[in-house]
C-alpha cells in the first residue's frame, strides 16, 4: 500500500528515536571501537536516507501541487460548464466556464439553486430531468433555456449523472454546453422544412415525389384530396395505378422520359376514365452528393382551361361566321329588296283575279321568307337581336319542317301534329324557326344509322302552379312544342349537361354543342321553359313551352297592295346598287315625287353643295364606297341642318339605329322593304319635318 508523506515522516521519526535509545544504552555500556565505528556509519546512512526521502517528499509535493493546479485550470477553463449539485438542488461546486456563461462570479453560484438560472417556461422540464436521474440512477440528457444575469437567454445542453457526497447523500454532477447556435440552426432547418411542406401542400396541382422505380415517396395535400386518400396512404404506390388503374405507365408519360435522360419534360394527357385532362410535368431532383435519386411529378388539371380554349375557338369560328353573315346579309338583302320591290310594282298593275298576280304574290312571300332566313343567320352569329311581335307560330313550324324534310334522310320518318288553332305568341319568328331546326337536328343526330321516327307536335296547354315549381315562370296558357325521336336516349348525368355551351355527345363533325344551348337561351328570353324526357335506348322528347297570348294575332297569307301615300316633294336617292336606285326611283316617281338618283355618294354630296335647296329629302344606303351613309349624312347636315335624311341598311356593324338618330338622321330603315313601307316612311318623314321651322319651333 502506498504511504502518504505524513505516514513516511512518522515512520522515520520512530526509527530515529529507536536508534537514539540504542546509542544511549551503548554509551552506558562499554563500546568497542569497532562497534562505535559501525554505529556511526549506520547513523550517517540513516541521515543520508532521511535527506533523500525528504527531497523525494518535496518533489512529490511539488508535483502534486502542479497536478492540482493543472486540474483546476482544466476544470475552470473547460469549454463546458461543470456543476456539482447536492441533494437539495443547491450548487456546491462550479467552474469558471459556467460562471461566465451565466454572467456571474463563481462565488455567487455557490449555495444557490440551479433552478434560479432556468427559464420559467422550461422549469418543468428541468425538474423532470432531475426526477428521472434520481429514480433511475442513469445519466440523463436534456435541452432547455437558461437565463443569464443580464436577463438574456441561451439554449443549454445538460448532461447529468449521480454522485455521492462526502456525507453519503446522493447529489449529481452536470455538464452544461451552450448550444444556442446549433439550436438556431435546427430551428431554421425545421422552419424551412415546415415552410416547404406548407408550400408543398398549398399547391393546387397534384404533386408527388417518386423514386427511380416510380414509387411515390411523398405526395402533397392536393394529391390526397384528389384520390380521396388518407395522409400517407399514397406512399409506395405508382401514380399510373392511381390515375388509370393500370399496371403500366401512361402512354407519353413525361416521367418515363425524365428517368431516361434526366431532363425536364411536359405533356398533356386526357384520362377518359376520370373525364379530365391533365398537363403533366416531370423533373429530376439531385441529392447533396449530386446523385439523382428522386423525381418530381406534377399533374395540373386543365380540363376547364381546355374547355375555355374550345369555347374561345368556337367563339372565333362564330365571329368569322358573323363577319361572313354580315357581308352576305348586306348583298342578299339588296337582292331581295329588288325582287320584292319590282314584284310589288308588277303586281300593282295586274288585275285582282290575275293568275300572274297570284304567282307574283308567291314570289313576294318566298322573298320575305328569304329575308327572315337572313335574319336567322344574323341571329345565329350573334349579329342580330330578337324583334318580338305577336304571331301565330304554326306557320313558322310548318315552314321549318318543310325545309328539314328536304335535308333529312328518307330513312327517317317525320310525323306532324300541328294545331293551327293553338293561338299566338310574342316572339321573333326567326327564333322559333331556329328552335325547331336545332331540336330536329339534335334528334336526327341521336338516331343511329340514320334510321328512326321524328314526331313534332304543336298544341296549346294550360299550365298550373303545380307544373312550374322548378321553373321561374308564371302559370297560364302556353304553346307547347314537342319534338320526339327514337334515338339512343340519354342517362341522367348527360341530361344534366345538355344545355351547357359546347357540350356534345356526338362525334367530331356532328355538331358543335351549341344547338341546345341556343334553344335554351331563346326560350328563356321568351319567358318560357324546357322539359326533357329520356332514357338510354328509348329515345328523347323535348317539350318547349312559350307563353301564349290571350288574343290571337291576325295572319295574312297574301301580300296586299294598299293605297300608298304620295307627294310632290323633291327627293335625292343614293345607293351604290344600280338596281336599288332604279327600283326606288320608279316607286317614288309612281307616287308623284320628283326623284334625282345616283350610285355615287361623292356625286350626291356635290349635288347638295351646289343645289341644296332643290331637295326636300335624302334617302341613302349605309354601306357604300367613298362616303358611307352616315358620313354622307353628317356632311349634308353641315351644309343644310334641316335636311331630312332616311338611312337604309341591309346590314351594318358600324352604326345602330340609336346612333343614326343621334347624328340627326330622321329614320333608320332595314332592307328589304316593300313599296308600301317605303311609301309610308317617306311620307311620315316629310310630314314630320314640314312641321318644324329652321329655328326648331313647331308650326301651329
Amino acid at each position: 500500500m502506498l504511504q502518504t508523506p505524513s505516514e513516511t515522516a512518522l515512520d522515520l521519526r520512530k526509527r530515529a528515536e529507536e536508534k537514539a535509545r540504542k546509542s544511549e544504552s551503548l554509551d552506558q555500556e562499554s563500546v568497542s571501537p569497532e562497534a562505535a565505528k559501525q554505529l556511526l556509519h549506520e547513523l550517517r546512512v540513516h541521515q543520508i536516507e532521511l535527506e533523500m526521502q525528504n527531497e523525494e517528499l518535496r518533489i512529490t509535493e511539488h508535483n502534486l501541487e502542479t497536478e492540482r493546479a493543472r486540474y483546476f485550470d482544466l476544470y475552470n477553463l473547460a469549454p463546458a460548464g461543470y456543476l456539482t449539485i447536492n441533494q437539495q438542488g443547491l450548487i456546491v461546486e462550479a467552474n469558471l466556464t459556467i460562471a461566465t456563461l451565466l454572467g456571474v462570479a463563481r462565488g455567487v453560484l455557490l449555495k444557490r439553486p440551479l433552478s434560479h438560472f432556468i427559464f420559467s417556461a422550461d422549469q418543468d422540464g428541468y425538474y423532470l430531468h432531475r426526477r428521472h436521474l434520481v429514480e433511475t440512477g442513469e445519466p440523463q440528457v436534456c435541452e432547455l433555456r437558461m437565463v443569464r444575469a443580464d436577463g438574456s437567454l441561451f439554449w443549454a445542453h445538460l448532461q447529468a449523472l449521480s454522485a455521492l457526497e462526502t456525507d453519503g447523500a446522493v447529489g449529481c454532477r452536470i455538464v452544461i454546453s451552450d448550444v444556442t447556435k446549433q439550436k438556431l440552426v435546427e430551428i431554421e432547418v425545421r422552419t424551412a422544412k415546415e415552410q416547404w411542406e406548407k408550400t408543398f401542400d398549398a399547391m393546387t396541382d397534384i404533386v408527388t415525389v417518386q423514386d427511380k422505380n416510380m414509387y411515390i415517396v411523398q405526395a402533397n395535400k392536393a394529391a390526397h384530396q384528389f384520390f380521396q386518400a388518407e395522409p400517407g396512404a399514397l406512399q409506395g404506390k405508382h401514380c399510373y395505378e392511381l390515375f388509370t388503374g393500370t399496371s403500366q405507365p401512361c402512354a407519353g408519360c413525361p416521367l418515363v422520359e425524365t428517368l431516361h435522360d434526366f431532363e425536364n419534360h411536359t405533356t398533356v394527357i386526357k384520362h377518359e376514365n376520370r373525364g379530365k385532362t391533365f398537363q403533366l410535368s416531370s423533373a429530376a431532383m439531385a441529392a447533396e452528393n449530386g446523385e439523382l435519386q428522386y423525381f418530381i411529378h406534377v399533374a395540373r388539371d386543365i380540363t376547364q382551361q381546355k374547355k375555355m380554349e374550345e369555347e374561345l375557338f368556337q367563339s372565333h369560328k362564330m365571329e368569322a361566321i358573323g363577319t361572313l353573315a354580315g357581308g352576305i346579309a348586306h348583298d342578299f338583302n339588296n337582292i331581295l329588296s329588288a325582287i320584292i320591290g319590282f314584284s310589288e310594282l308588277a303586281m300593282h298593275d295586274l288585275p285582282e283575279d290575275s293568275r300572274a298576280r297570284k304567282d307574283i304574290d308567291q314570289v313576294i312571300s318566298s322573298s320575305r321568307r328569304a329575308a327572315e332566313l337572313v335574319k336567322q343567320i344574323l341571329l345565329f352569329s350573334r349579329k342580330g337581336a330578337l324583334q318580338l311581335h305577336p304571331f301565330r307560330p304554326h306557320l313558322i313550324v310548318k315552314e321549318a319542317l318543310k325545309m328539314l324534310r328536304s335535308t333529312l334522310p328518307t330513312t327517317i320518318s317525320m310525323d306532324e301534329h300541328i294545331d293551327i288553332e293553338c293561338g299566338s305568341i310574342l316572339a321573333d319568328p326567326t327564333s322559333i324557326h331556329q328552335i325547331v331546326v336545332n331540336l330536329c337536328t339534335n334528334a336526327y343526330h341521336a338516331m343511329e344509322n340514320e334510321k328512326g321516327a321524328l314526331t313534332v307536335t304543336l298544341s296549346r296547354k294550360e299550365i298550373g302552379k303545380e307544373d312550374i315549381v322548378e321553373h321561374d315562370v308564371s302559370p297560364g296558357p302556353f304553346i307547347e312544342l314537342s319534338i320526339q325521336d327514337t334515338g339512343r336516349g340519354m342517362d341522367a348525368k348527360t341530361m344534366a349537361r345538355i344545355f351547357e355551351p359546347y357540350f356534345t355527345t356526338n362525334e367530331v363533325g356532328k355538331g358543335s354543342g351549341l344547338g341546345l344551348a341556343v334553344v335554351h337561351g331563346i326560350v328563356k328570353t321568351l319567358h318560357g321553359f324546357i322539359e326533357v324526357e329520356s332514357e338510354p335506348g328509348k329515345g328523347s322528347t323535348f317539350h318547349v313551352y312559350i307563353p301564349a297570348l290571350a288574343k290571337s294575332a291576325e295572319v295574312s297569307e297574301t301580300t296586299e297592295i294598299k293605297d300608298m301615300p304620295g307627294g310632290t316633294e323633291r327627293i335625292l336617292v343614293v345607293d351604290d346598287e344600280e338596281i336599288i336606285v332604279t327600283l326606288n326611283k320608279a316607286v317614288l316617281e309612281m307616287l308623284g315625287y320628283k326623284v334625282t338618283a345616283t350610285t355615287s355618294s361623292a356625286e350626291a354630296l356635290a349635288k347638295i353643295r351646289t343645289h341644296a335647296d332643290e331637295f326636300d329629302l335624302v334617302i341613302t344606303d349605309q354601306t357604300m364606297p367613298d362616303l358611307s351613309g352616315v358620313e354622307l349624312a353628317k356632311a349634308i347636315l353641315q351644309i343644310k341642318p334641316d335636311m331630312p335624311i332616311i338611312l337604309c341598311s341591309g346590314y351594318s356593324s358600324v352604326v345602330t339605329e340609336k346612333e343614326a338618330l343621334a347624328y340627326g338622321i330622321k329614320k333608320y330603315a332595314m332592307k328589304p322593304m316593300n313599296i308600301t313601307t317605303l311609301a309610308q316612311i317617306v311620307r311620315d318623314v316629310l310630314d314630320e319635318n314640314g312641321r318644324w321651322l329652321d329655328g326648331g319651333k313647331l308650326l301651329e
